[in-house]
Parts: structure tokens; sequence; C-alpha cells
């Protein structure tokens, strides 16, 4: 059984936005599936790659269809504000399940759910409601948004440097991620060595005082 059911109560009425949150509860039912049964590390990365990914692609489109007009500038900034809450909650949990910290557990999972569905309903509505009503011509808008890209200006050499540079950002946040691993632990171990030290001197002076009265 799946964690979320599509419902027609979620539709918003843009084709393209409905699909796109289709293949995001789809994803989400993917990932929870895989915590049951037999349990596979490459395939739960693999999904929260494939989820991370389509996730930043998905808000993008959503943002470029904002930008185009139509939408209260209160609404953007919410709209923006909760898209980016959202990829760093997405962002810590692959953080963590690449060092091993926390498993992909059924509260993470429904916490994505609760997130999704209530981002859609209301926030999500908003926007498709107020599209609509800045016109007519609302799938001319959705069709620019979709063939828009942030680098369709550069060139290749530029967008081969572009990408080498998201490459060694989320290398450079893994291994940021692994150092914040090693550094807890070794204040975990400092803060056992202190207790064990710290009893032993307490032992140490109360047989120097024992000592003393002996005398």
């Amino acid at each position: 059984m799946h964690i979320i059911a599509w419902s027609n109560e979620f539709a918003l009425g843009i084709d393209e936005i409905d699909e796109q949150h289709k293949a995001l509860v789809g994803m989400i039912n993917a990932l929870d599936a895989s915590t049951h049964g037999d349990f596979s590390m490459d395939t739960v990365r693999r999904l929260l790659a494939e989820l991370n990914d389509y996730v930043r692609s998905h808000f993008a489109f959503e943002e470029r269809l904002m930008a185009g007009g139509g939408c209260l500038k209160e609404l953007v900034t919410r709209h923006l504000g909760e898209h980016a809450y959202f990829r760093s909650v997405l962002r810590d949990l692959t953080c963590d399940f690449e060092n091993g910290r926390r498993n992909v557990t059924v509260t993470l999972i429904e916490y994505l759910v609760h997130w999704l569905l209530h981002h859609i309903v209301v926030v999500d509505r908003a926007m498709a409601h107020q599209l609509n009503a800045a016109g007519p011509d609302l799938d001319k808008r959705v069709a620019a948004a979709l063939l828009q890209d942030a680098t369709k200006d550069l060139t290749d050499s530029e967008r081969h440097l572009l990408a080498e540079l998201r490459r060694a950002k989320d290398e450079l946040e893994l291994q940021v991620c692994e150092r914040i691993r090693v550094l807890s632990e070794q204040n975990t171990k400092l803060a056992a060595d202190l207790q064990e030290k710290s009893a032993l001197v307490d032992k140490l002076s109360a047989e120097i005082a024992s000592l003393r009265g002996l005398n």
C-alpha cells in the first residue's frame, strides 16, 4: 500500500504542475517502499538523488512561471521561502543518510508527505488561482516557463564550467557533513575521556584524604 495516494482534490487545474506533483507523489511512495522489506542502501541513495533533482527542477519551473507575472509579491515571497525550506530539509536528510547518522524512517517519510500536501493544497492552489486570474493565456505562459532555461544564453564551455561548479559544491557539502560527523564523534570521545579522568581525580582525592585521616 502506498503511503500517499493521488486524489483529484490535490489537482490545481494546471496540467503540467499536476503531472509534476503526481511524479513527486510517486517518488515519495517509492522512497517509502524502499524502507520496507529488503533494505538496500544503494536503492535509497538513488531514490534520494532522484527526488532531490526532481524537486529542484519542479520548484524552478514554478518559480519561472510566477516570475512571468500574475502572482502577488507576498505569495511569491512565501512560495520561494517554502521551496527553500523544503530543499534544505531534503538536503539535510540526504546528508544524514550518507553519513549513517539517520535512516529514512516512516516518520521522515510522513513529514515529506504532510509538507508536500499542505504546500499543494494551500500555497500552490493560491498560486494557480492568481495565475488563472491574470489572463486567458496561461497555457502559453506555462509553455514558456517549460522552455525557459537559466543557462540558455551560456556557451558550451560556460555550461560545462557551471556543471563543474555545481558538482564541486555538492562534493563540498558532503565533505562538510563528513567533517561535522567526525568532529561530533571526537567531541563525544573527549567528553567520555574527561568524565573518566574526572572520576579518577575524585577517587585519588578521596584516597589522599583517607590517608591523611590515618596520619
